[in-house]
C-alpha cells in the first residue's frame, strides 16, 4: 500500500514523489473522515531533505527505539525515540531527518482548514504560530492517535461521526498545547495597534452578514483608513476586504455543513445571507478558500 502524505519541496512547495515513506500497513484513506488522515508503516530508512507537509504533521514511533537526527539550522541534533513518543510539526514547516534504522511508525495529518473549521469562535486560530516539538511524551495525544488507528485497523465500523469526535478531541489538545499566541508582526512599543486591531476582528465577527465597508473598520480601529489598510495588511498578511471574504466563507462553510442532509438548502440564500454579490461570487470566492466550490463541499459533507 502507498503512502497518502504529500512530501513537497520546503522552498518550491512543488511535489517530490521520489521521497518512500516505507511500506504501509494501515491506512483510513478509503474511510469518508474529514480532513484528517492515519496511516501505520514500517521503512528501512527515512532520510527526507528540505521537505514540508502542508497538514500539520504528527509522527509516533510504534515500535522499538531508535535514533532519529533532525536537522536544527545547519547542523544535525540526535534524539533517542522511544516507543510512543511523537515528532509534532506544523503545516508548512520545513524539515529534514536522518533515520538510519528499521523503524516502525504512526503518522497522523491534519488539515488546518480542519482546525479553523472545528474551532470557528477562534477567528485566528489560522494564524497562530504552532510550536515543533520533538520527542513529545505526550499520553492524551498519544491515545487520540492510538484510537484512531484502531478505527481504522478495524475498518472505520464506528462510522464518520465517531472520526469526527476523536478529530475534535485532538484538534483541541493541540490548540491548547502546541500553539503560541497569535503573533502581530509589529516593532515592541505598540501596542496600542495590537489592541485596536483586535476590536476590528471581534467587529467583523460580531458583524459577519452586515454591509461592512473600509470606512468602517478603519473607524473602529481609530486609524485612517491608508493608515489601517497598512497596519492590518502587516498584522494578518491579507487586506481587510480579503480577510472579511475569508471569515465569511468559513461561517458560510459551517452553515452549509450542518444543512448537508436538508434538500430546502439553496445555496443562492447562503450567498445572499453573508453578503455576496450573488451567487457566482460566492461559489468564486469560496473556492478560492476552500479550494472546492460550494456544491462540491455539500456532496462531501452529506456523505
Amino acid at each position: 500500500m502507498q503512502s497518502q502524505i504529500n512530501f513537497v519541496d520546503s522552498q518550491t512547495l512543488m511535489p517530490k514523489p521520489a521521497i518512500d515513506a516505507g511500506r504501509i500497513l494501515v491506512s483510513s484513506k478509503d474511510l469518508t473522515w474529514d480532513g484528517i488522515h492515519i496511516e501505520k508503516g514500517e521503512n528501512k530508512e527515512f532520510n527526507p531533505e528540505d521537505v514540508t507537509v502542508t497538514q500539520h504533521y504528527f509522527a509516533m514511533n510504534a515500535g522499538q527505539s531508535f535514533e532519529w537526527e533532525w536537522k536544527d539550522g545547519k547542523t544535525f541534533k540526535t534524539h533517542r525515540y522511544d516507543p510512543g513518543d511523537i515528532w509534532v510539526n506544523p503545516a508548512g514547516v520545513p524539515f529534514s531527518h536522518r533515520i538510519n534504522t528499521y523503524n516502525q511508525f504512526v503518522v497522523l495529518t491534519l488539515d488546518p482548514a480542519k482546525v479553523v473549521e472545528t474551532l470557528p469562535e477562534q477567528p485566528l486560530i489560522d494564524r497562530s504560530c504552532f510550536r515543533r516539538q520533538h520527542k513529545c511524551q505526550d499520553k492524551h495525544l498519544q491515545a487520540l492517535i492510538q484510537a484512531l488507528l484502531i478505527e481504522a485497523e478495524t475498518g472505520g465500523p464506528n462510522g464518520k461521526l465517531y472520526a469526527d469526535a476523536l478529530s475534535t478531541a485532538l484538534i483541541a489538545h493541540f490548540v491548547n498545547h502546541y500553539s503560541k499566541e497569535v503573533v502581530l508582526d509589529f516593532p515592541e512599543g505598540m501596542a496600542i495597534e495590537r489592541q485596536r486591531l483586535g476590536q476590528v476582528i471581534d467587529y467583523v465577527e460580531a458583524y459577519l452578514t452586515e454591509d461592512l465597508s473600509l470606512n468602517d473598520l478603519a473607524l473602529v480601529s481609530g486609524f485612517s483608513k491608508f493608515h489601517f489598510s497598512r497596519l492590518f495588511k502587516q498584522a494578518f498578511g491579507l487586506t481587510p476586504h480579503r480577510y472579511l471574504m475569508k471569515r465569511r466563507v468559513e461561517r458560510a462553510a459551517m452553515v452549509l455543513k450542518k444543512r448537508a442532509n436538508q434538500e430546502s438548502l439553496n445555496i443562492a440564500r447562503v450567498a445572499h445571507q453573508f453578503r455576496f454579490a450573488d451567487q457566482s461570487h460566492f461559489t468564486r470566492t469560496f473556492k478560492q478558500v476552500k479550494g472546492v466550490t460550494p456544491r462540491q463541499f455539500l456532496q462531501k459533507s452529506g456523505k
